[in-house]
């Protein structure tokens, strides 16, 4: 699995704009091929900053959604950011869900 996070600063008067737009085109890109979860995250500490956040099967599932025309429509946004975008693709190997938290805790017990 390929996991692809974005996170950018909104400007003040852009950011209900940016998370409309983001927030619109996560719905058909969790429909797209090979889309596990898209999500629009708003930081806690800071409501400017907003994470894009996409898993997909393969890398090839990835470049395919990064030349999509979904994904074209974000450019303009992402250079709306008030500090350099932040961009981090990652290789996941499954490790566990619930199941592994409870071994770890168990193991810290035992």
């Amino acid at each position: 699995m390929i996991q692809a996070v974005l996170r950018l600063v909104a400007p003040v008067d852009k950011r209900d704009e940016i998370l409309q737009v983001l927030s619109g085109l996560s719905g058909p890109t969790e429909a797209s091929k090979g889309c596990r979860c898209c999500r629009v995250l708003c930081d806690a500490n800071d409501k400017h900053v907003i994470t894009y956040w996409v898993q997909l099967e393969t890398s090839e599932d990835l470049q395919a959604h990064l030349r999509s025309e979904r994904f074209q429509m974000l450019l303009p946004y992402i250079d709306m950011s008030l500090e350099p975008p932040e961009v981090e693709v990652s290789r996941l190997d499954a490790i566990g869900g619930m199941d592994f938290i409870v071994s770890a805790i168990r193991a810290q017990r035992g």
